[in-house]
């Protein structure tokens, strides 16, 4: 395929350093969830960056013209994970394209047990990968003028079991 009929894809990039961020990096794509059975620790409402590791909170949906399995491709990697097949990759690039068609390029988004959303989304109502969520606004949100809030909220086990899914896998 020529350079310039390269297909452009849509992914999530860091956006800023808002809130809160471990890491430095700038330009790089995020990583789809990692989420584990502690999403407390943050790994339940911060997005990872895939060249570091390191989360923060805010990305931005952009063109890339880097190919979805590209993009699997690297994150498997950089997990570490060894088993993962071409096939599996392809599925993940098939769900990512899926869940970034119901973005603009341009949205800035956040993470929040298993789905993303736009910053400016409100009364939100959803069952998530491990707890159930009842939210006028995004707690990453409330916390750009609460300093310490989204911790304080998201970080505490309590917010998590108190709203824990009962037939959570």
């Amino acid at each position: 395929m020529l350079w310039w009929k390269k297909k452009k894809n849509k992914f999530f990039f860091k956006a800023n350093n808002d809130v809160l961020s471990y890491c430095s990096c700038k330009g790089e794509p995020a990583m789809s969830s990692g989420q584990l059975d502690c999403p407390w620790c943050g790994c339940g409402w911060m997005i990872a960056c895939s060249r570091c590791t390191k989360s923060y909170i805010f990305s931005e949906v952009r063109e890339t013209d880097i190919p979805m399995h590209e993009l699997g491709r690297r994150e498997v990697e950089a997990m570490g994970l060894t088993t993962v097949t071409d096939e599996e990759i392809s599925e993940w690039a098939e769900a990512m394209e899926e869940t970034l068609s119901h973005f603009d390029v341009g949205d800035i988004v956040v993470y929040l047990d298993g789905s993303y959303w736009t910053v400016d989304s409100e009364d939100i109502t959803f069952d998530g990968y491990f707890a159930s969520h009842e939210l006028d606004r995004l707690p990453h949100v409330e916390a750009l003028a609460k300093p310490g809030y989204l911790e304080a909220l998201l970080g505490a086990k309590t917010y998590w079991l108190d709203r824990e899914l009962p037939d959570r896998e």
